[in-house]
């Protein structure tokens, strides 16, 4: 009986309940999997832990452990056909990947909020776009618009008053510029040989 409980509580919190969360811009279901779950209904929120894949279309959310918090304003009880209610935030920490097509970025926490539609990535950011490297404290992601910022020490303006990054530094970039020429040297086309 009791796996078959847990069964129906995945299905209800991967449908229902994230069916406007959006980790991706793609949109669509939530597939979370990992190796437990534990759920707090008094407190609305879902656990996920130990190698925990969170994938949206074409984009991911990896952790060591992803808290899923709900927002049952709208729906005070939940019930067979509104699961736990709409997802509110997404905590996810230990060794955080959040993988597009584009771009992979980690970090150590990291905080999606529904409301404003954005990802916030604190502590040894890392984020790169084929050989393109940046670095800093904390990554500020806007998945609605597709821009981003990275800052060297703070989040500020993030509205997450348990977001902290790692103090100091700055933020750097190895940016590898493209080579259209195949030979790789400038300058060797043919202009301005004599004949």
């Amino acid at each position: 009986m009791m796996p078959r409980l847990i069964s129906v509580l995945i299905v209800l919190l991967v449908a229902a309940g994230t069916a406007q969360a959006q980790i991706g811009r793609q949109g669509g279901p939530m597939d979370i999997t990992s190796d437990r779950l534990e759920v707090i209904d008094a407190e609305s929120r879902a656990i996920f832990s130990g190698n925990v894949d969170a994938a949206q279309g074409d984009t991911r959310l990896r952790a060591d452990e992803i808290e899923v918090f709900f927002d049952r304003s709208g729906n005070a009880q939940p019930s067979p056909t509104t699961g736990f209610g709409e997802v509110e935030r997404v905590i996810a920490t230990g060794d955080v990947f959040y993988v597009t097509p584009a771009e992979v970025a980690r970090g150590d926490r990291a905080l999606y909020q529904l409301a404003t539609e954005t990802i916030i990535m604190t502590g040894h950011v890392v984020l790169t776009r084929g050989e393109n490297v940046i670095t800093g404290s904390c990554l500020i992601a806007d998945l609605a618009t597709g821009r981003s910022q990275i800052n060297p020490v703070d989040c500020s303006g993030s509205g997450d008053s348990q977001v902290e990054a790692t103090t100091g530094g700055r933020v750097r970039a190895v940016l590898v510029p493209t080579n259209n020429d195949e030979s790789g040297e400038p300058g060797t086309d043919d202009e301005g040989e004599d004949e």
